[in-house]
């Protein structure tokens, strides 16, 4: 039986001090020894992380998906996510953060971490990078490591800014090579990014788009028409990948039974929950979990 996946916080193996101000951020070079953990097994975080690559060629399996790449990347991802980076030799940057390093009360600030960069549910994870791209991100993750190596005692909001001027650029190249409308300002994508938080809390016993619609105070087909016309996904299908994506995770784990996995996302019938999953992935949930058992 498969242990427990490792889930690691932000800390977890650093060898190196660092500074007691920012001690919810790290930021190294892969070449940084005792800051670097090379983790090449399955694994998650409890905090965010931007992995820029110069010049690599690997794989990288994320909530089950595979992601090859080859050449400049900016990789982003998201608590909780199950991931493993296998890759060459490379150069590059490690930037993490909790989520508790933007609880300023700023909302732009909240919506730029929410909107949608590091959404595992929808956005594509990695981003190759054209040079002129990757020699920008490249400066700004040198700017950001420089002051995170200061001990002023002002590094935090410093830092702070530099780490969301990262995240606007990335959002920047981003927009500039997908058509992808919930990237943009506005009230809709805000609608769309509350209906998503909610997902995100009440996915474990709410079930149906009624019940997100009622708590948005819009119709359920109002609430379809705005996450269709700005994802190209209906409600429904946002709440159903959101509970197979929980339900593949638990089944990884390979803690759970079968039953207790559906019970964890709020189906009371056994049966009715292989059912579900088998439907919308072509395997039952014992299938699935076989797929990743050790050889």
């Amino acid at each position: 039986m498969r242990p427990a996946i490792p889930q690691h916080r932000i800390n977890d193996g650093v060898t190196t001090t660092v500074s007691a101000p920012v001690k919810h951020v790290l930021i190294a070079a892969f070449d940084d020894t005792g800051k670097i953990m090379p983790r090449q097994y399955p694994h998650r975080h409890t905090y965010y992380e931007i992995l820029l690559l110069h010049n690599s060629k690997g794989t990288h399996n994320i909530d089950f998906n595979t992601y090859p790449f080859d050449g400049a990347v900016v990789f982003l991802l998201s608590p909780e996510q199950v991931h493993q980076l296998d890759r060459e030799a490379t150069t590059g940057y490690s930037l993490k953060f909790d989520p508790s390093f933007f609880s300023s009360g700023n909302d732009p600030d909240s919506q730029l971490l929410g909107h949608f960069l590091f959404d595992n549910m929808q956005s594509y994870p990695v981003i190759p990078l054209e040079p002129a791209d990757l020699a920008r991100l490249e400066n700004l993750m040198s700017i950001a490591r420089e002051e995170y190596d200061q001990t002023d005692e002002d590094i935090t909001p410093i830092l702070f800014s530099y780490i969301r001027v990262l995240l606007m650029e990335i959002m920047r190249i981003r927009r500039r090579q997908l058509s992808e409308p919930h990237l943009l300002p506005g009230q809709p994508q805000t609608q769309l990014l509350q209906f998503k938080q909610l997902l995100h809390q009440h996915f474990h016993e709410l079930h149906e788009v009624q019940d997100y619609a009622s708590r948005l105070y819009v119709t359920p087909r109002q609430l379809n028409a705005l996450t269709q016309k700005l994802t190209g996904k209906t409600a429904g299908t946002f709440i159903k990948e959101r509970i197979l994506l929980e339900a593949k995770r638990l089944l990884f784990l390979n803690e759970l039974t079968v039953k207790e996995v559906g019970y964890q996302i709020g189906f009371d019938d056994p049966a009715y929950f292989t059912r579900f999953f088998k439907k919308n992935t072509g395997k039952s949930p014992q299938q699935f979990r076989e797929t990743f058992q050790p050889a």
